[in-house]
């Protein structure tokens, strides 16, 4: 057993093509061949055998090996113009996170908030949930949490001996004995017992959404008494009501980390590259439906970020419920939320001095900061305004198709390696002259090590595997079977695709499960007559919803390295957001989403060519040694 474990590596990447190999003896088409070329991919995505970056390069191997596609074919998939909108995104959240514009613009929100724990908690969740639009969830979750440990720690010192409040053993032990003196119990015996409870710290590295991590055990001391006497032996709290406290003050805690995860899961899905399923979703429908307009920046923000932010609020109230309780009178606060953010208590004095001399850390506001926020700026109204719908857009100033959101993003990304990131001598008039060094706000050198090259290469395979899908003839075939659930109520069948999804995406990469499943959720669209994009949108909303397990997602293992969380405490309260999420889901994309993407009418562009409609019957199979497919009319 312990050899299987030793080599399970080993063994998954020899044996799987092994395993998997009578796909295309027993049916040697090219359809069967690339559903054995995505299988073999899909089982090394899912065990994680190699990182998720060097899986995503096998389709340079394995489809023109198959005789499916031409390696240059393969090769261009690989940085197309979604590719390209995801690389100036990185480039504007590098700038960001460089010059910490991020952790300013979060520390001014939160000491404005105020620190009564519930306003504590919007603030942090509408703060990350921003912030993760625009960088990635696991960049946002990294930096937020070490500022939410900063703030609990205030709380810590109240119950935890390295605080400098708490009494040491002795003194309080001979407290213990004083009062049980005074209340007759002098011949009563304390013998005092220290419980530790060991969680599991993990050191994450974010790998693509691969998870590599250390173990090391945090200990947490729980003071209970024992009382003995000669009749009997009870086990007595000594101070009963310090341990509701307490635990109250764990509870608040885990409350606390996990809207930091949640927020940034949930923030991600609110902009066209705050996740990587979008960029899929946006690349795949190019691919699949050259005719279909293209999914842009407003195309997905009008119906995502309404969403966004109801599940925030929903979120946010829902935390409340499952760990501090909840009341109307715990929103009465809210009359006051355009007032004065002070706080008045000293434990919120001590927390609110702790974000301020994070942010006083930060020092004045550097030209680099307006520079970075100035360009951030001009991005969002550059991808606002290209296409708005409601009036012309800069879009039109040229030729048609011809300008892109990945346009926008270039130019901003260009300009920030040309920016200075120091006031020029022409503007520091008055100013003693001084040789500025030449310093721009990106430099190569930074970027080259910082950029999350992996997720290019999975957004690269993503489109590798719809155009071999397409070019093999598999999402025909599929479309062919999927016939048969046009008897399915199509908001039923929406359901279950967002449940699907949800648990799916638990155990597997938000952006492989994304890449794998959507071109079969547009084969299905097409070959029960829906717009296919009534499947694919929330399928691509839903694959970002991994609350439930710490290796779930990297945000969802920053937080559970704390010490402060089980796998018990995620597994309870993300069930509930995964079931939130789904209804959520389900309900956008039949109401206002219906409306904006018009999903009541089967579109021009998504209908079959008259040679698909004549290679296909409802009830066709491959049939074995024999690629022609029979005719049928199912298609529209």
């Amino acid at each position: 057993m312990e050899n299987l474990k030793r080599y399970k590596r080993l063994l998954i990447l020899v044996l799987t093509p092994i395993l998997l190999s009578p796909m295309v003896i027993a049916i040697d088409e090219p359809e069967m061949r690339c559903a054995y070329g995505i299988a073999i991919m899909a089982v090394f995505w899912v065990t994680e055998v190699t990182p998720l970056a060097v899986t995503s390069l096998l389709p340079l191997i394995i489809f023109p090996f198959l005789g499916l596609l031409p390696a240059k074919v393969v090769c261009m998939q690989y940085m197309k113009d979604t590719n390209i909108l995801l690389l100036g995104g990185l480039l504007i959240a590098l700038a960001i996170e460089r010059w910490n514009v991020h952790k300013r613009v979060a520390l001014l929100v939160l000491l404005m908030v105020g620190t009564q724990p519930r306003r504590l908690m919007l603030g942090f969740m509408v703060t990350t949930a921003f912030i993760s639009m625009w960088i990635t969830n696991t960049a946002t979750t990294a930096m937020m949490t070490p500022i939410m440990e900063a703030v609990l720690k205030q709380l810590d010192k109240k119950f935890h001996k390295d605080g400098g409040e708490e009494k040491d053993e002795k003194e309080q032990l001979e407290a213990d004995e004083e009062a049980a003196a005074s209340n007759g119990n002098a011949t009563q015996q304390l013998i005092p017992t220290y419980h530790t409870k060991p969680h599991q710290k993990k050191y994450v590295i974010d790998n693509g959404n691969s998870i590599q991590h250390e173990e090391e055990t945090m200990r947490y001391n729980v003071k209970e008494g024992t009382v003995s006497n000669s009749d009997t032996m009870t086990k007595l709290v000594i101070n009963s009501k310090d341990n509701e406290e307490y635990e109250r003050h764990r509870q608040l805690c885990k409350a606390m980390l996990l809207c930091i995860c949640y927020s940034a899961n949930i923030g991600g899905t609110g902009t066209l590259t705050g996740t990587a399923p979008q960029l899929v979703l946006a690349g795949q429908v190019d691919d699949v439906f050259p005719k279909a307009p293209s999914v842009s920046f407003i195309f997905w923000f009008v119906y995502a970020f309404p969403q966004m932010l109801i599940f925030l609020l929903i979120a946010w109230i829902y935390l409340q419920a499952m760990f501090l309780g909840i009341g109307l009178r715990h929103f009465s606060f809210l009359k006051r939320m355009c007032g004065k953010g002070a706080p008045k208590s000293d434990k919120g004095k001590e927390m609110y001095d702790v974000m301020k001399k994070q942010y006083d850390d930060l020092g004045p506001v550097t030209y680099a900061e307006i520079t970075v926020l100035i360009n951030f700026l001009m991005l969002v109204l550059l991808w606002f305004f290209r296409e708005p719908k409601f009036m012309p857009g800069w879009g039109e100033l040229f030729k048609a198709k011809y300008i892109s959101d990945g346009t926008a993003a270039i130019i901003i990304g260009f300009l920030l390696f040309q920016l200075p990131s120091q006031t020029p001598e022409i503007f520091a008039k008055g100013r003693p002259k001084k040789k500025l060094p030449s310093k721009t706000i990106l430099e190569w050198k930074y970027v080259s090590e910082k950029f999350p090259w992996n997720v290019l290469f999975l957004l690269g395979a993503g489109f590798a595997l719809a155009t071999a899908c397409k070019e093999s003839g598999l999402s025909l075939y599929l479309s062919c079977q999927l016939s048969s659930l046009k008897s399915i109520p199509e908001s039923a069948l929406v359901f279950i695709i967002c449940t699907m999804l949800t648990f799916l995406t638990e155990i597997t990469s938000n952006t492989a499960t994304a890449t794998i499943l959507l071109p079969i959720l547009a084969s299905l669209g097409q070959s029960i007559g829906v717009n296919p994009l009534y499947m694919m949108v929330p399928a691509t909303v839903c694959a970002s919803f991994a609350f439930m397990l710490p290796v779930a997602t990297p945000p969802n293992a920053i937080v559970f390295g704390t010490g402060r969380l089980t796998v018990a405490d995620m597994a309870k309260a993300g069930f509930g957001m995964n079931i939130i999420g789904i209804l959520l889901v389900t309900l956008s994309i039949n109401t206002w989403g219906y409306e904006y993407y018009d999903l009541g009418t089967f579109p021009e562009w998504a209908r079959a060519s008259e040679s698909m409609k004549d290679a296909c019957y409802p009830n066709a199979t491959i049939a074995m040694g024999n690629s022609t497919l029979a005719n049928s009319t199912f298609f529209y």
